[in-house]
């Protein structure tokens, strides 16, 4: 059933549009500064991540203000606060509460952290806009003060079986039915979500086979040889891996050690085959896997709505002033494109009073392309954007970088290497 949209939703839809049309009023315009906490883990093991999350909110930040009238008329500042773990980041949170005096804090990239950061804003009666953990529990605590603009783990595992039915299998030459499938993870909320997620579809919609139970391991782990050998006993033909950033080095590694040969791997995030360090870590030895992220090489931004043009434009061409290069990495895609849906919500609620601003931030109602990475906007009650406006793509590791290669209509590029075949013919 088709609603008709609120006054409310089709000023905000305006709002944006108008405002990456023109690019709002310039810097000068701007009146005094509005102050958000980003919280992000910039020590410990996701430190690498965390801090191109930060630098892509740092982007973003300085084109909102440079470009885009700023929030509320405000030039946009952070306070920054450094969470490596649960403890951590929840402190930091109670600190950029009480201590700095934020109304709005943002972050944490991971869904080991945002659980602990957003109930400690909670406590403090300050709202929390969480840009990238996937933990699809996040959303589920009937907090009135947090917010989501990624997409959760249950969209990210069905995303993935939706590429392994409709472009793995028939380059198989299998039908869905007979698919043998693994699956691999740490042992995280954010892993484990996305794995239960996509067995539950694989099996129930598409009637994938398991080839056997879902190995779990600490993501500090040193040695996956053991689970290794298993799969290899098991011979899948898709392994669905989510891993971070070390262990998926090391399982690349020791599987080809094993010859342990596969079909395709399959996996999501911003961590993990998600990341450049994988690239760097293998070159084109690391031909070959999927990683379900935002927009690479071969995105065709004319597809994108013309408001969601300007401002990826915008963005990129920022990202590429500040690093050299063309193409932000995920991690920098998750982070502004939070921040713009955050802009946007502030500008048309004018406070952030939690009342108001969580009707503004219902009130959303913005079609996929539309924003940047090609995102849409519609929350929910439990304030989780919806996983269908957040659109996310398929990217391949080729030849040293990964590319966009699904949905084709959204790409220039092609999948290659399905299957895999031999370790010394990925080239």
């Amino acid at each position: 059933m088709r609603h008709r949209p609120s006054l409310l939703a089709v000023l905000v839809v305006a709002l944006a549009v108008s405002l990456v049309a023109s690019g709002s009023h310039g810097q000068g315009a701007l009146s005094g500064e509005y102050k958000i906490g980003v919280l992000e883990p910039l020590t410990g093991n996701l430190a690498v991540q965390g801090k191109l999350h930060l630098e892509g909110y740092e982007i973003m930040r300085d084109l909102i203000n440079n470009q885009f009238g700023g929030v509320m008329g405000k030039k946009l500042v952070f306070a920054v606060g450094d969470g490596p773990d649960p403890t951590a980041v929840a402190s930091e949170a109670t600190r950029l509460a009480t201590r700095e005096g934020v109304k709005i804090i943002t972050g944490t990239f991971s869904s080991t952290l945002c659980g602990a950061a957003s109930e400690a804003a909670s406590r403090q009666n300050v709202i929390y806009w969480e840009t990238s953990c996937v933990d699809p529990r996040f959303t589920k605590r009937n907090l009135k003060n947090v917010f989501r603009t990624e997409i959760d783990g249950t969209g990210f595992g069905w995303y993935n079986v939706e590429f392994i039915a409709k472009h793995l299998a028939h380059r198989l030459g299998k039908k869905t039915s007979e698919l043998r499938v693994a699956y691999l993870s740490e042992d995280s909320s954010y892993g484990q979500s996305v794995t239960e997620s996509a067995r539950q579809r694989a099996k129930q919609e598409f009637g994938m086979q398991e080839v056997a139970p879902p190995e779990y391991y600490t993501f500090t782990t040193n040695d996956l040889t053991p689970i290794i050998l298993k799969l290899k006993n098991a011979n899948p033909d898709v392994l669905h891996h989510i891993a971070r950033d070390q262990d998926a080095i090391l399982f690349w590694r020791q599987a080809r050690e094993q010859n342990f040969q596969v079909k395709a791997v399959v996996h999501a995030g911003a961590t993990g085959y998600g990341t450049a360090g994988f690239g760097k870590a293998f070159g084109n030895d690391a031909n070959g896997p999927f990683a379900l992220l935002e927009p690479a090489p071969g995105f065709i931004i004319e597809k994108m709505r013309p408001e969601g043009q300007r401002i990826e434009r915008a963005f990129r061409e920022a990202v590429k002033a500040k690093t050299g290069s063309d193409v932000p990495s995920g991690a920098h895609q998750l982070a502004a494109g939070g921040l713009w849906v955050l802009k946007l919500a502030l500008d048309a609620a004018k406070t952030d009073e939690l009342d108001k601003f969580r009707a503004a931030v219902l009130a959303l109602d913005l079609p996929v392309g539309s924003a940047v990475n090609g995102w849409g906007v519609k929350f929910d009650e439990t304030g989780q954007n919806s996983n269908a406006r957040v659109q996310h793509y398929m990217l391949q590791w080729q030849n040293g970088s990964l590319v966009t290669v699904w949905p084709e209509e959204f790409t220039t590029h092609r999948a290659k290497w399905i299957p895999l075949g031999p370790w010394d013919q990925r080239k």
